[in-house]
């Protein structure tokens, strides 16, 4: 006897929300990991950005016997001058070759200036156009190695909103200089006077017409900050640049430029009357200029003297790094 095809139960409502539910679930469940594990390859990608730096500073003292200048002839800077050529320029254009940037260093004039700031009072004279001489194209041109892929904030510096002389920041007419996440460590002058020779035993590994070397690292190379990472957006002040220097653009003081100090401190300072600054905790932009932090959670990369790359928590003693900014303060550093 032939049996004929029953007809096909199809699922119920209640059955398909039920399904639903669990997809839901399960996504739920799996997002997080996901976000972790995206984050995870970012801060990889973060961290061989600064050792292909590191490495490229220890190559340019090999090379040239010393470590680059964090600042060199700076107009930008406050007070009377004692550098006769106004040059606004970044260390970060001389060891251009030593990350596979050579390209773009022969493009670049030495003997020009990198953006035309002058603050007011400063006596040093501008040598030549940053445009004519194509600098201002060479410092606004965006590279990889500069950028922590974690932050999404605007990779090149605009005017700022709060009209303020000193944060003049375009290289030259018609360009947009490009940001960068990591600097050199310095303690963050903006005198004139404030030279690498300034601050004695205090001083960082780098600073304005430093002449350092690995060696000066007195503290032990794996016991010194060389480079530290920042935010592409800050409350107060500006970001820096790879390709030149302006006011409040003089590198990283690991510490922090503000207060309290230590790293990734969100709120901005109580005076800053044109940025409304965050609660305590909310991320995206650090409160100070020169301010080391990141969008890592609970912390920020740092490069030590030796080459190698930590991240550093963000509740670390603020002690200890200290002690870890200083190249030769004679400090005793433990566990961190």
């Amino acid at each position: 006897m032939r049996v004929s095809k029953s007809a096909r139960r199809a699922f119920t409502l209640v059955e398909l929300l039920v399904v639903i539910a669990i997809i839901g679930v399960l996504v739920a469940l799996l997002l997080p990991a996901v976000q972790s594990a995206r984050e995870a390859a970012r801060r990889m990608s973060c961290s061989n950005n600064l050792k292909q730096l590191s490495l490229a500073l220890h190559n340019y003292q090999d090379a040239l016997g010393k470590l680059p200048p964090a600042g060199l002839g700076l107009a930008s800077c406050s007070g009377t001058s004692n550098e006769t050529y106004g040059l606004n320029a970044s260390g970060w254009t001389m060891a251009l070759p030593f990350f596979e940037a050579g390209t773009l260093h022969d493009k670049y004039d030495f003997k020009s200036c990198a953006s035309t700031f002058q603050q007011s009072g400063n006596t040093t004279t501008l040598q030549g156009d940053p445009v004519s001489s194509g600098n201002a194209a060479v410092v606004s041109t965006r590279l990889k190695v500069f950028n922590c892929p974690s932050d999404n904030g605007t990779p090149f510096l605009e005017e700022g909103k709060d009209g303020s002389s000193h944060y003049i920041i375009k290289p030259g007419s018609g360009f947009k200089g490009a940001k960068t996440n990591y600097d050199f460590a310095t303690n963050g002058p903006t005198g004139c006077s404030q030279t690498w020779d300034y601050y004695g035993t205090n001083r960082r590994l780098f600073g304005n017409r430093s002449s350092s070397r690995i060696e000066d690292a007195k503290d032990g190379s794996s016991n010194t900050i060389m480079l530290a990472e920042t935010t592409l957006e800050v409350w107060d002040g500006r970001a820096p640049a790879w390709g030149y220097r302006g006011w409040v653009q003089v590198g990283i003081n690991p510490t922090g430029t503000g207060s309290p100090k230590g790293i990734n401190v969100w709120p901005c300072c109580s005076w800053n009357s044109w940025a409304t600054s965050p609660a305590p905790g909310v991320r995206g932009k650090l409160g100070e200029w020169g301010s080391p932090g990141s969008l890592h959670p609970s912390g920020a990369q740092f490069s030590l003297a030796d080459g190698s790359v930590r991240f550093i928590s963000q509740n670390i003693d603020i002690n200890t790094l200290e002690a870890l900014s200083t190249c030769s303060g004679g400090e005793t550093i433990g566990e961190y």
